[in-house]
């Protein structure tokens, strides 16, 4: 029995150096070329833009559901689409937005209906790269939500380091996916082109509604107010066969957003694609999909402007 303790300690000491040495090692060289890196150009824009401000916050209902250019160009405002991907966690993508907001910004957040279910919002193993991978001093930033959500990753996170494909495995430049596949104004549009995909629909979200994030949401407008900046929420565009499958969730989300005050462009069913304009989720539009939501979106922003 003594023995076998002996090995079971063993092996768990080998195990956890082998994780410790795949955290402290450097970013691979594929996972230097995934889209998380876009955050680098958006935190740049919002650092360094300068002009009457847009700041979109989401996840990639806005990265691929965005046309920028038409916006900057039917209202004469800056867009900065900040958006990379959904399960960075809405916290997260709040609280990385917020030090570089200034006084006359307006910013709209776009979250994804399952930000405010669960503890979807508090991230998973995209926050843990992005951190770990990008930034890693804002670990100490970090809520202890946001840990519990990550802490399993952490793991199969080493382990990947030992991976030769992260070394030798040839990443396409034309990846819809890569870090590369953003406009000047974060916009991801290597897809633009591409005809839609066969995917799965969502299916109904189970969790249940998640008042915390729904909080969270509300103290980062306050805390925009007394900076001098203005905040609007708005909705995803949603394929509408997913859309449908989560119509009860969905109405919960408009629901509560309005009991707290917050102010609304648009509705959900407004925002509401046709199957035919989406992408690879449902999400994810193509490109006439995209000018379609966009449109949406001027004509709600217009009526504020």
């Amino acid at each position: 029995m003594k023995k076998f303790l002996l090995l079971i300690l063993t092996f768990s000491i080998i195990l956890v150096l082998i994780i410790l040495v795949g955290i402290l090692l450097p970013t691979t060289p594929r996972a230097s070329k995934s889209l998380l890196f876009s955050k680098i150009h958006k935190d740049s824009l919002l650092q360094n833009v300068k002009s009457t401000r847009l700041i979109f916050i989401g996840g990639s209902n806005l990265s691929f559901g965005l046309n920028s250019k038409m916006i900057r160009d039917s209202l004469g405002v800056y867009p900065i689409n900040t958006s990379v991907h959904l399960s960075i966690g809405l916290i997260y993508m709040l609280d990385n937005t917020l030090p570089y907001i200034r006084s006359g910004d307006t910013v709209i957040v776009s979250p994804e209906y399952n930000q405010f279910f669960g503890t979807f919002g508090y991230g998973g193993t995209e926050l843990l790269r992005t951190i770990m991978d990008i930034d890693y001093t804002q670990l100490r930033k970090l809520r202890a939500k946001q840990w519990l959500n990550i802490f399993k990753f952490i793991p199969n996170y080493a382990l990947s380091k030992l991976d030769p494909n992260e070394y030798f495995a040839k990443v396409d430049d034309n990846d819809i996916y890569g870090a590369d596949s953003f406009n000047e104004y974060g916009d991801a549009y290597k897809h633009w082109n591409l005809e839609k995909q066969d995917y799965p629909p969502d299916e109904p979200i189970i969790e249940p509604f998640n008042y915390s994030v729904l909080n969270e949401l509300y103290i980062f407008k306050q805390k925009l107010e007394a900076k001098g900046a203005v905040l609007y929420i708005t909705f995803p565009g949603t394929e509408s066969t997913s859309f449908d499958n989560n119509k009860n969730q969905i109405s919960k989300v408009e629901m509560e957003l309005k009991k707290k005050g917050f102010s609304l462009l648009g509705s959900p069913e407004r925002y509401k694609i046709p199957d035919a304009m989406t992408f690879n989720s449902s999400y994810h539009l193509i490109k006439k999909g995209v000018d379609y939501r966009t449109s949406l979106l001027i004509s709600d922003i217009r009526k504020l402007l």
